[in-house]
């Protein structure tokens, strides 16, 4: 698990040594950000479930301007701080230890809007339509703000929205990005 590209490119990043942590692969990001690029630029960065914070890390190397990870999992964060540490990203983040959805009603109740909106829940949990409709009907999201979704391809994303609309959907094998934008 390396960054690929950007200003930390090629620093290789600490992983969990437990199997309930499950990073995106460096395949899957490498696609994920060449569709992304120079929209994560300037950007304010929300990863849910940030796991070892790869994601985030992954966009402030392209040049996001800040990044709030979240997990509650102590392992996760433990990882996420080495590697915030080990990128020299630890001024452009915070990190958060706590439930993805109490985090998001925080972020509602303080006015908190992202850019780009990263979310990996594990596979098992059955949380994508809950987080999709949080999202969606909250003003989490600038205009234009995109909502990446990474989630099992077995699982579908075939929710009715007011504001998000799909906007990509690839496959890579066992794992799905679905990328939807808000169009409020």
């Amino acid at each position: 698990m390396r960054v690929i590209a950007g200003q930390c490119k090629g620093r290789i990043l600490f992983r969990p040594k437990s199997k309930a942590i499950r990073p995106t692969s460096d395949r899957v990001k490498e696609s994920l950000f060449s569709f992304l690029g120079d929209r994560i630029v300037g950007q304010s960065v929300l990863d849910l479930f940030a796991g070892t914070g790869n994601l985030a890390i992954e966009a402030l190397s392209r040049g996001a301007e800040h990044a709030v990870l979240v997990d509650r999992a102590k392992e996760a964060v433990e990882i996420i701080y080495k590697n915030v540490n080990l990128t020299g990203f630890s001024d452009k983040c915070r990190v958060v230890r706590s439930d993805v959805f109490q985090y998001l009603r925080y972020a509602i109740k303080h006015d908190e809007k992202f850019g780009v909106i990263f979310a990996d829940p594990p596979y098992l949990q059955n949380v994508i339509g809950s987080l999709l409709q949080l999202i969606d009907l909250n003003d989490l999201l600038n205009t234009g703000g995109l909502f990446v979704l990474e989630h099992d391809s077995e699982k579908s994303v075939n929710i009715a929205l007011d504001s998000l609309s799909v906007m990509r959907e690839k496959n890579y094998g066992t794992t799905t990005i679905t990328i939807f934008q808000n169009m409020r």
